[in-house]
């Protein structure tokens, strides 16, 4: 038994899903306020109020009677490009804080398109910074840097600045969705983790958002209102602990000791045992297949089928991340009110998370994710072809499609999130994480430009959006699910071969060595890559405990194997 399995076990001896569980839970999830905020920002900032041309805009009264916002780009009765413009006063954007209109209008995408670059870097950079110091220094840091930038923000003087800010806001984000999950998860049962990902205070507080935006108003308020929001979230650096299992793959084992006494004290259960579990984890340490001390995004590649997982999802967190991001940023391309259509396209997220807690637990994480991306592709196309259907209804057939892609996405995404912490061990599983947050940005990169477009070619950003996930759906059609599987440390040492051979088991090595072990009801696998049960490898529950009948195989090598049964 490896000494990730006893730290499973040992989970539930400490309490389980406890306090210190909720406690994290709550720091983690109402912290993503800041976070979420951040991220929709331009949802309202980049949105253009009416306009009219005005060569002198401080002669003309939004008041008056020839108050006609036209939204026209050129002088009247001529081919010139306005001067100047005067705007609806409703709301104030970076649009009519810098003429960002007509010809300028490309660069309310492009600042988007900035922003979730500096994502995509956060993303990249924090995989391995959580990997290397810690979950807990990389969140925090993140949580500081959103609301120094915040700040920043307000006093931004031109929109070249207001670029670059965003793209420091990008770099929190990128820390803190990659690291978050991670901070929940760890030190969680394994029934508990789809819930504490799936929990929808992402959805709960970007719809709020909605609600802060109508009634500021302004851009400049609303950073300030999002940096007064999140600083509190700073000094809960004091009540929140490191994760074990990190300690344990950099061999700091009473740090890991420390931080499970002050678990199960916070539990109210006593402490357990731990010189089992750090008995084990030393003499993995010093086995010759022992887990080095640093990890690369490389190692992600070195074998064949840790390299189709990491393609594989890759593409799909690309996929998803442009069709939810798409749709968010294209708010406005929705008939009615701009506020009530912000709020109901991130409230829509709420019913469907709470729906994931269940059924990935019930179905199983690969199946609801196949099956959410599919449902979403069909409604994408949907309303793809609603574009160029004449009916007057066509406004609400659009809304009711573009919510329920957006419901989809919630759950596929939730789902693809939790799936994802599973595929791989601890040793990489901010790094893989980090990756595919990358990936998801450079969808969300490429998201603000297709919405431009879609102004010019209706439907095209659902037209992409359904091809996609299609795509991704039958790409993962090929791996193992990883429902009630324990989290594993470690890279699997030695391929493994489980098959039903007439009520015995053959569990094989590449050497042509192997341990026979008998008992019925035993399902063939094929474990290749990763410790971590992501290819039939057992839960702590579903172990063996009889003795095996070894052949032509050292007896110390019997604990490198996993039989799982049904």
């Amino acid at each position: 038994m490896s000494y990730s399995t006893h730290l499973e076990d040992m989970v539930g001896e400490m309490g389980g899903c406890g306090r210190f569980q909720w406690v994290t839970a709550i720091v983690v999830q109402a912290s993503k306020t800041l976070a979420a905020w951040s991220m929709l920002h331009m949802t309202f900032n980049g949105q253009a109020p009416n306009f009219r041309c005005s060569p002198d805009p401080s002669n003309f009264s939004s008041n008056g009677s020839d108050r006609v916002f036209d939204n026209v780009c050129t002088l009247a009765n001529s081919t010139t490009t306005c001067p100047s413009f005067a705007f609806e006063d409703d709301m104030h954007t970076i649009v009519n804080e810098w003429d960002l209109n007509c010809d300028s209008a490309w660069i309310v995408a492009m600042i988007t398109t900035i922003q979730m670059s500096g994502v995509l870097v956060g993303s990249f950079i924090s995989g391995h910074l959580g990997d290397m110091i810690g979950r807990k220094p990389t969140f925090f840091l993140s949580l500081l840097l959103l609301v120094v930038v915040n700040v920043v923000a307000y006093f931004s003087v031109n929109w070249q600045m207001y670029a670059a800010v965003r793209f420091a806001l990008g770099l929190g984000m990128g820390f803190y969705l990659t690291l978050q999950v991670n901070v929940m998860t760890e030190m969680v049962p394994i029934v508990w983790r789809a819930r504490a990902v799936a929990f929808p205070a992402w959805a709960f507080e970007a719809s709020i958002f909605a609600l802060v935006a109508w009634l500021f108003k302004d851009w400049k308020n609303i950073h300030l209102a999002t940096a007064v929001i999140g600083a509190p979230f700073l000094l809960t650096y004091f009540i929140t602990e490191e994760s074990v299992r990190f300690y344990m793959t950099k061999g700091r084992y009473k740090e890991a000791d420390r931080v499970i006494g002050q678990i199960s004290k916070m539990n109210g259960r006593p402490k357990p045992d731990t010189e089992k579990m750090f008995a084990q984890a030393r003499l993995q340490v010093q086995d010759s297949h022992a887990p080095k001390a640093g990890y690369s995004v490389l190692d992600l590649f070195k074998e064949w089928e840790r390299a189709k997982i990491t393609l594989v999802l890759f593409f799909t967190w690309m996929t998803i991340s442009y069709s939810y991001y798409g749709l968010t940023f294209g708010v406005s391309s929705l008939s009615g009110d701009l506020y009530v259509n912000m709020f109901l396209m991130n409230i829509i997220e709420t019913p469907a998370s709470f729906s994931l807690m269940y059924i990935v637990n019930r179905y199983g994480r690969k199946p609801v994710v196949i099956l959410m991306f599919a449902c979403t592709a069909a409604c994408g196309f949907v309303v793809g072809i609603i574009q160029y259907v004449d009916t007057p209804h066509r406004g609400v057939i659009t809304n009711v499609f573009a919510l329920a892609c957006k419901m989809g996405i919630a759950v596929g995404w939730g789902g693809l999130m939790v799936y994802t912490t599973e595929l791989y061990p601890t040793v990489v599983r901010s790094i893989s994480y980090g990756l595919c947050n990358t990936a998801a940005r450079v969808g969300g990169m490429v998201a603000p430009q297709v919405v431009f477009l879609n102004d010019t070619v209706p439907g095209l950003m659902y037209f992409l959006s359904g091809g996609l996930l299609t795509a991704s759906s039958l790409m993962l059609l090929s791996f193992p699910d990883t429902n009630g599987k324990a989290l594993m440390d470690t890279f699997k040492t030695a391929d493994v071969t489980l098959e039903n051979q007439g009520g015995t088991v053959i569990v094989a090595t590449p050497d042509g060595k192997g341990v026979i072990v008998p008992g019925m009801g035993v399902v063939g696998v094929k474990h290749e890559g990763f410790d971590n049960g992501t290819a039939g490898a057992p839960s702590p529950d579903d172990e063996r405990e009889e003795p095996a009948d070894t052949r032509n195989i050292d007896d110390n090598k019997q604990d490198n194997f996993d039989v799982m049964r049904m």
